[in-house]
């Protein structure tokens, strides 16, 4: 029978057929069954995995992960990929050489590192550092700086900071900001803006256009009455419609969007819905947000257990059932604890996608399959601990696939 040999990522690498020996898939010979002789390669191949396949050159036929002493350099090297032979491609791990080069990845040093020469390509990190003279030809990153003395001509930055929005900071002297024509030279994204001199005495604003929140141009002179100022504020040019933060007591609107179904929004409040109003949503699921010991995509039945709060659920006709995975809630509980990723939204009540295995009837109960599925009860099977739900739809075919469901876990 001859031998397939798969690789550690569970690729199969070849087949070797009875009798014969394979030199050609890695970099050691690699016998057959009944093949005569296969003691010495065997022995052989022992031999250079002790010595990471010393010599000048790389072994042929290499497969990714696998370490080769260059007898020349002294260094040893690991390979990038299946079959790379320029040496030149291989990644350096360490040198014996005092004069070499080691390369790593992310070192972590608890105690002293003492350099007669550091070379430091991206970023610098530490507590403290004293030198003489500083070339940064990349990025520095300074949590906390004080220059008292220096004179610097330009800074070319993205972002200046004080650290936080509540943390106060000063600039003196006469500045000119040149921003573009298209668009806004400061914007103020939250906050007030205040203008005064040493004494708290408000000074003025000068500029040579005034505009609408919209963007369209007006002329402040002139009497202000009832009706404009109205407009101003609450009406089609107002501040407030074009995101400014002008408080007004009342607005009447038809549509409050972020922009887009997708992008997220806040309101901040104590907020209650009068008599006769509604909150109306899309979808109908009641979901809370729980951690999770693993990704789990939408539609697996989970139970509470695992090593954090939930895990998927282990055994057929478990009691243990505690809700299935949405994507679809309509209203979310526990929203900012982490991501779908991490804290996975899990509907406790209401119509919802779930995984199930086999062919189910519309109101059939659906009961715990395992491993995160759910299946069509059988008659007698659904308790009112064990039940997850009950299926809203047919489902014809014996695979696995999702079926929407009225779930109500107890």
């Amino acid at each position: 029978m001859a031998y397939t040999i798969v690789k550690s990522n569970g690729q199969v690498l070849t087949t070797i057929p009875d009798g014969t020996i394979n030199t050609s898939s890695t970099s050691l010979a690699l016998p057959g069954r009944n093949y005569a002789g296969y003691g010495q390669y065997v022995d052989t191949n022992f031999v250079w995995l002790a010595q990471n396949f010393a010599n000048t050159s790389p072994p042929a036929n290499p497969l990714a992960g696998q370490l080769w002493y260059n007898t020349n350099a002294n260094v040893l090297y690991v390979c990038p990929a299946d079959g790379t032979a320029n040496a030149n491609a291989w990644l350096a791990l360490t040198t014996t050489s005092s004069g070499g080069t080691t390369t790593f990845g992310t070192v972590t040093v608890t105690g002293n590192i003492t350099s007669n020469n550091m070379t430091v390509l991206n970023g610098f990190f530490g507590d403290s550092i004293t030198v003489a003279n500083a070339t940064v030809t990349a990025n520095a990153s300074i949590a906390d700086a004080n220059i008292t003395t220096s004179n610097i001509g330009t800074i070319l930055s993205r972002v200046i900071t004080t650290g936080s929005q509540s943390t106060t900071g000063n600039l003196t002297g006469s500045w000119t900001i040149n921003g573009s024509s298209s668009g806004n030279a400061i914007a103020i994204t939250g906050g007030n803006l205040a203008v005064s001199n040493a004494s708290g005495n408000i000074w003025g604003i000068r500029c040579d256009n005034y505009m609408y929140a919209n963007g369209s141009p007006f002329n402040p002179a002139g009497t202000y009455n009832n009706g404009n100022v109205f407009d101003y504020l609450t009406g089609s040019n107002s501040v407030a419609r074009f995101g400014g933060g002008i408080s007004v007591s009342s607005v009447t609107t038809a549509n409050i969007t972020t922009g887009a179904n997708s992008i997220g929004g806040q309101l901040t409040g104590n907020w209650t819905l009068t008599s006769g109003s509604r909150l109306q949503a899309t979808y109908a699921d009641l979901a809370e947000r729980f951690e999770a010991d693993a990704y789990y995509d939408a539609g697996t039945v989970v139970e509470l257990g695992g090593i954090k709060e939930i895990t998927s659920v282990q055994y057929e006709l478990s009691e243990d059932v505690f809700g299935v995975v949405s994507d679809t809630a309509a209203y979310l509980m526990n929203s900012g604890a982490g991501s779908d990723e991490t804290h996975p939204p899990i509907a406790v009540s209401g119509r919802v996608n779930v995984k199930v295995i086999g062919q189910v009837s519309k109101g059939q109960r659906l009961v715990s399959a395992g491993k995160g599925i759910a299946r069509a009860a059988l008659p007698g099977e659904p308790t009112a601990f064990n039940t997850i739900g009950r299926s809203l739809v047919d489902k014809l075919d014996d695979n696995i696939g999702t079926v929407l469901a009225m779930v109500t876990i107890k």
